[in-house]
């Protein structure tokens, strides 16, 4: 299959589009060496509540159905989130391909194709978008919302869509919708909470990558790390994750932290980290390993049983 193709094929079945939450061309990139070049690649997940490591291929990992089905905040009718991806997932594919076997040590600028895919990957995970909405109810309760993003230039030509938004008692499970903002808050304030709808999702997810490719991502400095022979990266369902003091489930805004930062490895042997200053970083795989594995939700992958083994055990010693 080419990359645009791997991208594109999305099983249409009932109940929605069968997608991967996280891209099958970005899981491939963590396929066990001796599976590489072969005819039936295959990686090792580890779930993160259970500690089970299992081997899996790529395309049988990180799928969902419907998940994507939707407009997702773009004004043209027959415009998806999903297609949208589509075309991300196949630039970021031949740019990723190229960027890892640039050599090491060379200066570099992160490719566009490369930071929108992390921009997007950041955004779009099931764990994301469970903090989204547990911080949107929070943000609701706040008289003063400091943790919230200025907007930048160009938010002001967005267009405002009107629908109904669905509160939920937690204590009866009761349901009702409110049409407006001023309703929201003050179910919110009698301790209900707004459940997001999948369109609400969507476009929230769609404004949040905007954020991290225009407000967030740039304010960093980043550097590119390379696994040596005898290790290598993993990934998770949250395969770009930041830590802010220590706490994995800070909202994006907190990327503001002078000790913020922030990982993203793109395959098993190329990785990069972004953080505040400059001056020369020196950490190990299995450092950035046991980090992606603390912010991990679910589950994270890696090429061998070993790597993904040591990365949880990492992820649950509080001594390391």
């Amino acid at each position: 299959m080419t990359d645009q193709s791997d991208s594109t094929a999305r099983e249409q079945r009932p109940g929605g589009t069968r997608a991967h939450t996280v891209p099958k061309f970005y899981l491939k990139g963590f396929t066990a060496p001796a599976s590489s070049n072969s005819g039936d690649p295959f990686i090792w997940i580890g779930r993160v509540k259970t500690g089970e490591i299992r081997r899996r291929a790529p395309k049988n990992v990180s799928l969902a159905r419907g998940f994507y089905d939707g407009q997702g905040g773009f004004v043209e009718p027959d415009a998806t989130i999903e297609a949208h991806l589509a075309r991300i997932e196949s630039a970021a594919s031949r740019a990723i391909r190229k960027f890892a076997t640039e050599p090491v040590g060379a200066a570099f600028v992160i490719p566009p194709e490369i930071g929108r895919f992390m921009a997007w990957q950041a955004a779009r995970t099931p764990g994301w978008m469970k903090l989204e909405e547990e911080w949107v109810n929070d943000l609701l309760l706040q008289g003063e919302a400091k943790v919230l993003e200025p907007p930048p230039p160009g938010i002001e030509k967005i267009s405002s869509r009107q629908r109904s938004m669905c509160v939920e008692n937690p204590k009866t499970g009761e349901r009702r919708e409110v049409s407006d903002e001023d309703e929201l808050r003050a179910f919110r304030n009698q301790g209900w909470r707004w459940v997001l709808h999948r369109q609400d999702h969507l476009e929230l997810l769609h404004l949040q990558a905007w954020y991290f490719q225009v407000r967030h991502f740039p304010r960093l400095s980043w550097a590119r790390l390379t696994a040596p022979d005898d290790g290598a990266f993993i990934t998770s369902d949250r395969g770009v994750s930041w830590l802010v003091d220590g706490y994995a489930d800070s909202p994006p805004a907190a990327l503001r932290n002078p000790k913020a930062q922030l990982v993203a490895p793109l395959t098993k042997t190329v990785a990069l980290v972004g953080r505040h200053g400059i001056h020369p970083l020196n950490v190990t795989p299995r450092e950035v390993n046991r980090f992606i594995a603390f912010a991990a939700s679910e589950w994270v992958v890696g090429p061998s049983f070993e790597v993904v083994r040591q990365a949880l055990d990492d992820r649950s010693d509080p001594r390391q």
